[in-house]
């Protein structure tokens, strides 16, 4: 085989090879642990297709849908009784070492921005910081606005031992009979300092 046809057949064909190997990526939304990006820890948002990294969980429904203007939000959608009270058997996304590394040990500033959604609307949201064994801030309950709003609370992260991997978000709506939904524009968390210190007081 000539040179002139064998180098320009072997470029093609190893570029087709790389196209098929990242064409399952082409698009796919975001999944997995909510990581940082190695520098800025003081304020993490999960905001429009990263929403999709909150999980289901139980047997919630979670999706991606277009807001008003065609920013992705986050519904979510619960039956009574259908959902642990665990914040990791319902509604949630995971925290990645990184993050659980830098708020342990201290106060971490939650805050959801949220609204009933138009059909089937719950009244309340719960939040539910999870740091597993380590302890929780029990399920926070929230009146909903029939807008966006901002629903927050601080909570003491317990120092982490050793790598833990087990920090979670719980949220979803408050589901008294029937079903219920809410919708997530925003959740934000900010690490506002440290909570206990090693100094005697």
């Amino acid at each position: 085989m000539r040179d002139w046809f064998f180098f320009p057949a072997a470029l093609a064909l190893a570029a087709m090879m790389v196209f098929l190997a990242i064409r399952p990526g082409i698009g796919a939304l975001p999944t997995g642990p909510v990581a940082g990006d190695g520098v800025h820890y003081d304020k993490i948002t999960i905001e429009g297709d990263y929403l999709h990294k909150v999980f289901a969980g139980g047997n919630a429904k979670t999706e991606l849908v277009d807001g008003a203007d065609n920013r992705a939000l986050l519904f979510i959608e619960a039956e009574t009784g259908a959902l642990r009270d665990e914040p990791e058997l319902g509604p949630h996304f995971r925290l990645a070492a990184d993050i659980e590394t830098q708020f342990s040990g201290m106060t971490v500033r939650v805050t959801v921005r949220a609204r009933p959604a138009d059909d089937r609307g719950a009244m309340q949201l719960a939040i539910n910081y999870s740091a597993g064994r380590a302890g929780e801030s029990g399920w926070k309950i929230f009146d909903l606005k029939p807008e966006f709003s901002d629903f927050s609370f601080d909570y003491d992260v317990p120092r982490a031992e050793g790598d833990q991997g087990v920090d979670y978000l719980g949220l979803r709506p408050v589901v008294p009979n029937k079903s219920r939904a809410v919708l997530i524009e925003r959740i934000t968390l900010d690490r506002i300092g440290p909570w206990k210190t090693d100094d005697p007081a």
